[in-house]
């Protein structure tokens, strides 16, 4: 009687433990699998960052940009196209950035869109014109044979974009003065009419903003933040680059405060998925934003430099070009 009851029992153990046992490899299984895909996706990191962005300077095939030979390496340069809306042409680009990113961070340097330059074909005119009238090919060819660079890649971004990464990220802080505030107000309601007239079911989470009402220090979220960057009656056009630039590096300090949260980048991708246009491969855009993430400091400059040019209102003309690529080279490849 003894013996068959504990039969019993150690059958009843041997059963549990196999249960026990299934359930156990199972989940030693799926935590094998998940520390497997994090290590992989780990060395996948390591992998994109380490990627030299020499490979990037290259120009592609069946394109004619006229990139300068003999430049630094380190580097690349990046042509940032921001437009009112996205199209190949037909349209000028509000504003015109080139980022160099390098492994000590990226370096700004804003294009003045109403510098004369020469566009092939097509005479002297506005530097904005060259992306109307032959799209980012042609602005990276003009941009090249008047800086001396060797910019082979681009972004076009319409104001959506803005929009959109900006809420990606939760919003940025920038420094709202008395001067900007009622046209950051202004601007931030004819984006959110646009954006009605494009999307009016995604953008009406817009509908009940509002207006910014401070001075100093502001947290903005993409509708206001669009409209700061597009100000440009409450001092000159000069001042507005300025801004444009002060945006970008509030962008990229609060993406660097939240780079810990992967929703930020699902938000992202679908921010750029539907915004943007450029010719640069998804692994050389996450590679670009492993460096700017985990590199340095962030520089800006402008084109012209004061010294060096005329504006006489409507345009502004070069003075003395070779110092103005002196100037921007040495911004760009300084050490």
């Amino acid at each position: 009687m003894y013996y068959d009851s504990y039969k019993r029992r150690d059958r009843r153990y041997r059963e549990d433990r196999r249960g026990g046992g299934c359930m156990g490899w199972l989940t030693a299984a799926l935590f094998k699998l998940l520390a497997l895909a994090l290590v992989l996706a780990i060395l996948a990191a390591a992998l994109l960052y380490a990627l030299p962005v020499g490979l990037m300077n290259v120009e592609p095939a069946g394109m004619d940009l006229s990139p300068t030979d003999g430049l630094p390496g380190g580097r690349v340069n990046v042509l940032l196209l921001g437009l009112d809306a996205l199209s190949e042409t037909g349209q000028r680009s509000d504003a015109i950035l080139v980022a160099s990113v390098g492994r000590d961070g990226v370096r700004l340097t804003s294009l003045m869109r109403d510098t004369v330059v020469d566009i092939p074909g097509h005479g002297r005119q506005k530097l904005n014109a060259a992306f109307s009238i032959g799209g980012p090919e042609l602005a990276m060819r003009v941009i090249n044979q008047t800086f001396q660079l060797d910019v082979t890649n681009y972004v076009a971004a319409d104001f959506r974009a803005m929009v959109e990464l900006v809420d990606a990220l939760g919003g940025v802080e920038v420094e709202v003065d008395a001067g900007e505030l009622q046209y950051l107000n202004r601007y931030a309601y004819k984006t959110f009419k646009t954006l009605m007239e494009l999307d009016p079911q995604r953008y009406v989470r817009f509908a009940n903003s509002t207006p910014v009402a401070a001075t100093g220090i502001m947290r903005l979220n993409g509708l206001f933040a669009t409209g700061y960057s597009r100000i440009r009656y409450s001092d000159s056009d000069y001042v507005r680059t300025s801004r444009q630039r002060e945006l970008l590096t509030a962008m990229l300090a609060r993406l660097r405060e939240r780079c810990w949260n992967p929703l930020v980048y699902l938000r992202l991708y679908c921010a750029l998925r539907d915004c943007i246009q450029t010719n640069l491969l998804l692994p050389e855009l996450i590679s670009i934003g492993e460096k700017l993430l985990i590199s340095g400091k962030v520089e800006t400059f402008r084109l012209p430099l004061e010294e060096y040019l005329y504006d006489n209102g409507s345009t502004i003309e070069i003075t003395d070009l070779d110092a103005t690529v002196r100037a921007l080279h040495k911004f760009i490849y300084a050490e």
